[in-house]
């Protein structure tokens, strides 16, 4: 496998797999910086490469060119690269492996199989895709991330010390990305996985909204045990709101725009927040249930004698 270049294995017996691609699935580079900042955070360890050669069309991924501060020029190519966190002995944290890389254009086949060969030898019970969207909501609420999952047992994958978490299944018919066609080639060994969405705001032309990266990062959470400082996440977001309000005075169309999607949103939170006709009837016969077991505790037993008046 001579496009990937491996400096070593971590040899791990079980680990979470992350993984987050720029390009069409990283709407405002949301879902790489989240990567790239647990990357930083948990300074986990680079071991792994893929070279871009056969996976990248360089007219549509072209390379980069930069100055170095002595005149020296550099050329920077599409990457994609892997890392791993050994997660400290008695923590009951994971070990976990993050993969950060950019959605190639060719042989997603092969691409998405060193990928997975990487994640069975080193024991994944999980993977976690990352992404972001570009989506009709609005940037005065906060970000909107959801989750899906193929996995009947969700919890029982994630298991004990978690709180429970309740993902849908994926209904989304259409042109797909890297994403999916990684979960595919994961599904092949039996690797269960997770998708995890930021929406984004589609009428902010902004390169990078730091709001949705923390709110991802707080999503990944509920999978993994690590510990994250957001204080530097949240300082760049309220520069990130100060800035927007001064960038949108005095444009109503885009603000009367804005309060209808507002509407629509709470509207939304609000059905969400409701339970569905099935949840409704399982609380209401355990409900029931209950009751019954209270009217047998409360009734006389056998042979006893009801107490007189």
């Amino acid at each position: 496998m001579a496009e990937l270049d491996l400096t070593e294995q971590p040899g791990f017996d079980d680990c979470v797999v992350i993984a987050a691609w720029a390009g069409w699935p990283d709407a405002a580079e949301s879902a790489t910086r989240a990567v790239k900042e647990m990357i930083r955070q948990l300074h986990a360890v680079k071991f792994g490469s893929i070279d871009p050669e056969q996976f990248y069309v360089f007219t549509e991924h072209r390379p980069v060119v930069s100055n170095g501060p002595r005149g020296t020029r550099s050329l920077n190519w599409p990457s994609n690269e892997i890392y791993y966190y050994r997660a400290p002995d008695g923590t009951g944290t994971q070990n976990v492996l993050l993969i950060v890389g950019e959605e190639p254009d060719l042989r997603w086949g092969a691409y998405t199989g060193y990928l997975s060969s990487i994640a069975r030898t080193n024991g994944a019970k999980m993977l976690i895709t990352v992404g972001a969207l570009l989506d009709s909501v609005p940037h005065t609420r906060p970000p909107r991330v959801m989750g899906t999952t193929s996995y009947e047992n969700l919890n029982d994958m994630i298991g004990p010390g978690f709180e429970p978490i309740s993902y849908p299944k994926p209904n989304y018919e259409g042109p797909s990305g890297i994403t999916s066609a990684t979960m595919d080639a994961f599904s092949k060994l039996d690797i269960p996985s997770v998708s995890i969405w930021g929406h984004a705001p589609h009428y902010l032309q902004v390169s990078y909204n730091p709001a949705i990266t923390m709110a991802i990062l707080r999503e990944l959470q509920r999978f993994v045990k690590v510990d994250m400082d957001y204080s530097n996440l949240e300082k760049q977001a309220e520069e990130f709101d100060q800035n927007l309000v001064k960038a949108l005075e005095g444009q109503k169309d885009l603000a009367s725009y804005v309060q209808k999607l507002e509407e629509r949103f709470d509207t939304e939170e609000e059905a969400r927040g409701r339970p569905e006709p099935r949840e409704l009837m399982m609380e209401l016969e355990e409900f029931l249930r209950s009751e019954r077991v209270s009217d047998d505790e409360d009734s006389v037993s056998p042979g006893e004698e009801e107490p007189r008046s």
